[in-house]
């Protein structure tokens, strides 16, 4: 029996009969408060780092990298580091300190991401560091490598604004000129985000100065 189970056993008033005997239920209700805590210490840092989030929205990346790394102080717990440790790369990332932002996030075991939307965001912005550092190849391998959790995330409001960058990203990388046009194009239709809009017009600018080393 899962601890949740247990849990609503006790909460429902169930007849203890039909889970388990009195020991084991005993020690289920021990495990249950155990695993309650963990839930409620991770929710509480959850809703503060959603506090923090706006700041770079409000083009405040500096201050954001500030609150985050006082939350990785006091975090305890493998997981949660994780998951604030990629929220601090993209501090780094709108600071464009591309390359401590790759320090951050190679500095994550793919074991340790739990989740496809974990992994997502992770490859995401390994991905668009190894993109601005000049390390095409890397960046492509590990593009072709995720293309299966990109792929499920591709049209969904959460991360597809991030995707459909990548993918203008690598046509670029692989010289498809033509192909970056059009997904910019369908891109800047879809994302409207500002955030997005600033991303799409540096990239329209890369693809203006190709044209013109082209054209020499």
């Amino acid at each position: 029996m899962g601890f949740g189970l247990a849990g609503i056993q006790i909460i429902l008033q169930i007849d203890k009969a039909v889970f388990m005997t009195g020991y084991c239920i005993a020690a289920l209700v021990v495990l249950t408060g155990v695993l309650l805590v963990n839930i409620l210490y991770n929710v509480s840092y959850q809703r503060r780092m959603k506090q923090n989030a706006p700041l770079l929205e409000a083009g405040k990346p500096q201050e954001y990298i500030e609150g985050v790394e006082q939350l990785l102080k006091t975090a305890k717990g493998q997981s949660l580091k994780t998951i604030l440790t990629m929220n601090l790369s993209a501090g780094y990332i709108d600071l464009k300190e591309f390359g401590k932002a790759i320090e951050l996030l190679e500095g994550i075991s793919d074991r340790r991401l739990v989740g496809t939307a974990v992994k997502t965001v992770c490859r995401l912005n390994l991905c668009t560091c190894y993109f601005q550092t000049g390390q095409g190849e890397k960046a492509l391998a590990l593009y072709r490598d995720s293309q299966s959790i990109f792929e499920a995330q591709r049209k969904g409001g959460l991360y597809g604004g991030n995707i459909a960058i990548v993918d203008i990203l690598a046509a670029i990388q692989k010289q498809e000129y033509s192909q970056a046009e059009q997904l910019l194009d369908r891109a800047r239709r879809t994302w409207n985000a500002p955030r997005f809009q600033e991303a799409f017009q540096e990239i329209e600018h890369v693809l203006t100065e190709i044209k013109k080393e082209q054209k020499l």
